[in-house]
């Protein structure tokens, strides 16, 4: 198997069993990936076989991926959690055994990530040498760190950081509530890397360590089994289990040329030793066509002159019914189709890149940008996934006439992240639909609502969750 998928379980140096299983395995011709981590709960015997029985469940049911894949884990773990109750039924010894599992399953064809869980085990996102915790721990001490009442220190330290509220084997299906496992999905991109662990791993170890490690360069078993070491060096007070995934692919990075320059392969600014990215040529679209006429000809310069009276009305009314129509007090999605005529050649090369961009991430460089964008229209973002990097200092400008946002993010988007930006004289900065935006060091100069989120529901149906805890911080220096 290549260097994608691996993982590995101690007993610790407290405890002689280990109630721990981990699953790593590929189906369907390597299309799919299923990494998961299994905590037993319930005493000696007990604790081993409920894991054990839900790891059977899980390898069974997965050996074919359905379309509807969340429907698919959450039948996994009902369908584990009844085998849990069936079996200990009659036997006193195993009446309080129990466990908790995080699963997920890697679509790589298509870099989607999807998982359910159950308990503390604990699902985290390595990417861009972030490390983002996905799942939450459904326990009271999981709950006050989630909610930032506890640091993180302090709830690896809390006497009661082991009771939990949820897990398999608990309760018949008939006692659960819907939400009772978390679901979700995300974009997995090319480099990301995922964590699933059980609570012997960060009851040890805080994220900063565990940063530092998936940060190396070594292969998926190397950190995999330093994180282990870590957490015993630091007690090993329970078994650990970790089970690390990642994407494999080379990452596509687009550059938009400076125009008149033939498109040079160069590698990726951040992994240089990569083959070269996908790239695709660009022709910048010259801002008037020139037309060879001859002076004499009154009829074709009379006809010219009503086309630019008709253009410029044409432009009047867009900018009238754009102000109009982006005002953040109006309901609705506000998406706007760019009317090509009145963008000049900057914002022009922009947009028709974002429509045809390929892969997931575009490159502004400030060798062809050399001025400030000036922008007449929004620039519209409506794809799945999309990282907009820049090099150097780009700045997008509203135009004088202007009064919309900078960037629309439609309600298809799953996850933007827009790194090193500048903002300047808008009313808007960055319109997001759903909670999907992820900024570094973006600078607003004279925006007066740098950002605004809206969320999208099914009219009519009842609406559960919550929006997760995201920290904005505002530096007078870039983080890097």
């Amino acid at each position: 198997m290549a260097d994608r998928l691996f993982g590995i379980t101690h007993a610790g140096r407290v405890r002689e069993n280990n109630e721990d299983e981990f699953i790593t395995q590929e189906v369907m011709h390597n299309k799919f990936m299923i990494a998961g981590v299994i905590d037993g709960v319930g005493g000696y015997a007990g604790g081993e076989i409920a894991a054990a029985l839900t790891k059977g469940v899980i390898l069974k049911e997965l050996e074919t991926i359905e379309p509807d894949l969340i429907s698919q884990l959450n039948r996994v773990f009902y369908l584990a959690n009844e085998q849990i109750i069936e079996h200990k039924q009659g036997d006193l010894e195993l009446m309080d055994m129990a466990c908790v599992a995080t699963l997920a399953v890697i679509d790589r064809q298509n870099n989607l990530l999807h998982y359910v869980h159950v308990g503390d085990t604990r699902l985290y996102l390595f990417r861009d040498h972030s490390l983002i915790k996905i799942s939450h721990d459904q326990s009271f001490v999981g709950f006050l760190e989630d909610s930032g009442r506890l640091t993180e220190e302090a709830a690896m330290q809390h006497p009661k950081r082991n009771q939990i509220n949820q897990a398999l084997g608990l309760a018949s299906r008939k006692g659960m509530t819907d939400a009772y496992f978390e679901t979700g999905s995300s974009p997995f991109l090319p480099g990301d890397l995922i964590l699933i662990c059980s609570d012997g791993l960060t009851d040890m170890i805080d994220a900063a360590l565990i940063t530092a490690v998936l940060n190396g360069p070594e292969t998926l078993a190397v950190k995999a089994q330093r994180l282990i070491e870590e957490a015993n060096l630091a007690g090993g007070k329970d078994n650990v289990t970790v089970v690390l995934a990642k994407n494999d692919k080379i990452p596509a990075v687009y550059e938009i040329p400076a125009a008149g320059k033939p498109v040079s392969k160069t590698q990726s600014a951040e992994k240089p030793s990569l083959a070269e990215p996908l790239r695709e040529t660009v022709k910048s679209v010259p801002e008037q066509s020139i037309v060879k006429q001859k002076s004499s000809n009154g009829l074709i310069f009379l006809l010219s002159v009503l086309c630019l009276l008709f253009l410029g009305t044409t432009v009047w009314l867009f900018f009238y019914h754009t102000a109009e129509g982006t005002k953040l007090d109006q309901p609705g999605t506000v998406l706007i189709t760019p009317i090509k005529s009145a963008l000049n050649p900057q914002e022009r090369m922009i947009s028709d890149t974002l429509l045809k961009l390929k892969g997931d991430t575009l490159l502004l460089s400030d060798t062809v940008f050399k001025v400030p964008v000036r922008l007449s229209q929004p620039l519209n973002i409506d794809r799945d996934t999309l990282i907009l990097k820049t090099k150097g200092n780009i700045v997008f400008q509203s135009d004088s006439a202007y009064k919309g946002p900078a960037l629309i993010l439609s309600p298809k988007c799953r996850y933007v992240k827009i790194d090193q930006l500048v903002l300047e004289n808008f009313e808007t900065g960055i319109l997001s639909y759903n909670n999907v935006l992820d900024i570094k060091n973006i600078r607003f100069n004279k925006v007066n609502y740098p950002l605004q989120v809206r969320f999208v529901f099914q009219d009519q149906f009842y609406v559960n969750g919550r929006i997760s805890k995201k920290g904005f911080a505002a530096d007078s220096l870039a983080k890097k």
